[in-house]
């Protein structure tokens, strides 16, 4: 019997198969965009609202139903679907009231009748959702959504990380378009999300891409060079080339090809460019670019755009720090996860500010479904198959 984990991210949807009785992932399928327009989740909802919320919903559903097709097995042996991403894309997921989600003055959800939405955990017949045919015989588990703005992500993170036993304080990030957090101190602990933009999971810059076949996903030093790292047909990492980031000259190359840069490869790159010294002064690069690969450059225009998405979630976490009591120097453990935060190197996040720098440890940490005994779900990093 299979279970399956679904990742409704804002920039794509990833979703895996799981064997039940081996609790071994199968088989991996993501999207290589949201279905809906848009690249954030306020275009995600005023096209619902435009359109219609059943337009939205039956999109969002038809795009699942290939994913699940994708997968190339007897549908009828599913036995679960876990379901996780943010309070929006959670509510149009199961066709729900979004305006409240949509519309932040009270009056004005007063006036629409849309006060105290529930958004509770749920476990439902898939056949509410896909029909009678798709899903036979599948249940789906929703795991409930912390406050309009936090959803399941930012549990999941929680459950699946062993943050909430322990004793020091620790803050746990989901980096993506909406990046989800939590600080624990004590027994208390605080929530928030940050609108880091796409940029993050690397859409919204000139040559970027989700994680994919291709895709530059790692940056390191070699004398004055950069070896380049891509992702395979496995989505494993491999060299591409040995290369000049200023000239373009290529010293070496190992046969594999780059198509684009991921967020993980952005984050690598600049975080190599700052302790390099070729930033100096953000955005300024020399000659206004840095070359990876045949046709592939970051610009001054993506070093903006990278430092906004940073900025936000620097942003997020200063105030929950400020918001505990707590000093900087008292966060003991930062835990990344998420597409982004689960393969990015800790220190080039700390360089760049993406995760505290005053945190004694950090960890990168894949998430992942807990189908075997019906909790939450989070998909972690979503490959291509």
């Amino acid at each position: 019997m299979y279970g399956i984990a679904l990742d409704l991210g804002t920039s794509g949807f990833r979703t895996q198969l799981i064997d039940l009785e081996t609790n071994e992932t199968l088989k991996t399928v993501i999207t290589m965009g949201h279905p809906l327009p848009g690249g954030n989740v306020m275009d995600h909802l005023d096209f619902a609202i435009t359109t219609g919320e059943d337009v939205a919903h039956a999109v969002i559903i038809e795009t699942i139903r290939k994913m699940f097709l994708k997968f190339d097995v007897d549908l009828s042996r599913v036995e679960r679907l876990a379901v996780c991403g943010n309070p929006i894309q959670l509510s149009l997921f199961q066709n729900i009231e979004i305006r409240d989600l949509a519309y932040a003055g009270e009056n004005k959800q007063k006036m629409l009748g849309v006060q105290n939405v529930n958004r509770d955990a749920r476990v439902f017949s898939a056949s509410e959702i896909f029909g009678d045919k798709d899903l036979p015989n599948c249940e789906v588990i929703v795991p409930p959504a912390i406050k309009h703005e936090i959803g399941a992500d930012a549990l999941a993170m929680m459950l699946e990380t062993d943050f909430l036993i322990q004793p020091e304080p620790s803050l746990v990030t989901d980096y993506g378009t909406n990046a989800e957090m939590a600080l624990k101190v004590g027994n208390r602990i605080i929530t928030a999300s940050a609108a880091a933009g796409p940029a993050i999971e690397g859409q919204g810059i000139s040559c970027g891409m989700l994680a994919s076949p291709g895709a530059i996903c790692d940056v390191k030093p070699e004398g004055k060079y950069w070896k380049i790292m891509v992702l395979d047909k496995e989505m494993e990492k491999q060299d591409a080339y040995l290369i000049h980031p200023v000239t373009g000259e290529i010293k070496e190359a190992y046969g594999c090809e780059a198509v684009g840069i991921t967020g993980t490869g952005v984050i690598s790159a600049f975080a190599l460019a700052l302790k390099s010294g070729l930033i100096e002064k953000s955005p300024k690069l020399p000659n206004g670019k840095l070359i990876l690969g045949p046709g592939i450059e970051i610009t001054e225009k993506d070093v903006e755009e990278a430092g906004k998405a940073i900025g936000a979630i620097r942003a997020a976490h200063m105030t929950l720090i400020v918001e505990s009591g707590i000093k900087y120097e008292e966060l003991e453990y930062a835990y990344m996860s998420g597409a982004s935060g689960a393969y990015v190197d800790a220190e080039d996040a700390r360089r760049l500010g993406a995760t505290p720098g005053y945190a004694k440890k950090s960890f990168s940490s894949e998430t992942r479904l807990l189908l075997l005994h019906g909790n939450s779900c989070w998909t972690g990093p979503g490959w291509m198959t």
